[in-house]
C-alpha cells in the first residue's frame, strides 16, 4: 500500500487502487495499442500488482507502529517469489496475453534479485514469452510497444497516487517509455496535471482513485492496523491530466 502523511493523520492507498487508475490512464491511450485484445492490455494495466495486499501473510507496519509504505524496508526475498508466482499463475489462467506483459512487469521489478528462486522463475517466464508471442502472433518489438504502455501508466499513476509531482510548477520526469518517448508531469492547480509530450487522443480527461484516512498515528499491531483500514471511509480523489 501506498502510505503518505496527511494533515489528518495518514493517506493510505492501496495497491489495487493505483493499479486501477494506472488502467483508466491506459483507456485514454487507444492509439498506443492494438484494437484487437485491448481488453487484455488493459486487464493487465489494472491485475499488475495484485496479490499484494495480505494482512495475515505481511507486516504493514513499521518498527514505530506507523503504517509502512511499499517502498520502506520490510519483508524479503521470498516474499517476493511468493507474490511473484502467485501473480503469475493468476494471469496463466486467465490470458496468455495478459500473463506475457504481467511477466514483463515481473521480470523489471525482480531483475535484480540475487535471489536463486527468483532468477530461476524469471527465466522460465522469459522461455513462456516466446510461446506466448507465436500464439498471438506477436514480434519482440510488438511486445516491447506493449509493455511501454504498462511501464508508462504504472508510472504515472504511482506519481500521482504518491503526491510525487512538486507543487512548484517544476517538471517531474515519468518514464523513458512509449514510443521511446521521455515524459514528464508538472502541477498545474488542485487536483490537475500536465503531461509532456502530451501522447493522449483528448486535449484533457477526468480520472479518480479512491483513498482512506487514518487518523490514529501509531498502531500496535498488524490487526489493529487491518481493522482501522476496514472501518475508516472511503474518499475520492478527482484528477484531470491535460496538455
Amino acid at each position: 500500500m501506498l502510505v503518505r502523511h496527511h494533515e489528518k493523520g495518514w493517506k493510505i492507498i492501496s495497491h489495487y487502487t493505483h493499479a486501477l487508475l494506472a488502467g483508466k490512464i491506459g483507456y485514454h491511450l487507444k492509439d498506443k495499442m492494438p484494437e484487437f485484445h485491448r481488453l487484455e492490455t488493459l486487464t493487465a494495466i489494472i491485475n499488475h500488482d495484485d496479490h499484494l495486499v495480505d494482512f495475515d501473510k505481511t507486516n504493514y507496519l513499521t518498527d514505530a507502529g506507523t503504517p509502512r509504505d511499499f517502498m520502506m524496508e520490510g519483508g524479503g526475498a521470498k516474499d517476493d517469489v511468493v507474490h511473484a508466482k502467485s501473480l503469475y499463475k493468476e494471469t496463466l489462467q486467465k490470458s496468455q496475453w495478459i500473463s506475457m506483459l504481467v511477466s514483463r512487469h515481473i521480470e523489471f521489478l525482480y531483475q535484480d534479485s540475487s535471489d536463486k528462486e527468483m532468477q530461476l522463475f524469471l527465466k522460465k517466464m522469459y522461455r513462456k514469452r516466446k510461446e506466448q508471442r507465436r500464439l498471438y502472433g506477436l514480434n519482440q518489438e510488438m511486445e516491447n510497444q506493449l509493455y511501454s504502455v504498462l511501464r508508462f501508466c504504472d508510472r504515472l499513476s504511482l506519481i500521482i497516487c504518491g503526491d510525487e509531482v512538486p507543487m512548484t510548477g517544476r517538471k517531474l520526469e515519468i518514464n523513458k517509455s512509449i514510443d521511446d518517448e521521455t515524459y514528464f508531469v508538472s502541477f498545474v492547480d488542485e487536483g490537475k496535471y500536465c503531461i509532456e509530450p502530451w501522447l493522449f487522443l483528448e486535449n484533457a480527461f477526468e480520472v479518480d482513485y479512491e483513498y482512506k484516512i487514518l487518523e490514529k498515528a501509531n498502531f500496535s499491531s498488524n490487526k489493529e492496523l487491518e481493522q482501522g483500514l476496514a472501518k475508516a471511509p472511503v474518499r475520492l480523489q478527482k484528477i484531470i491530466l491535460s496538455k
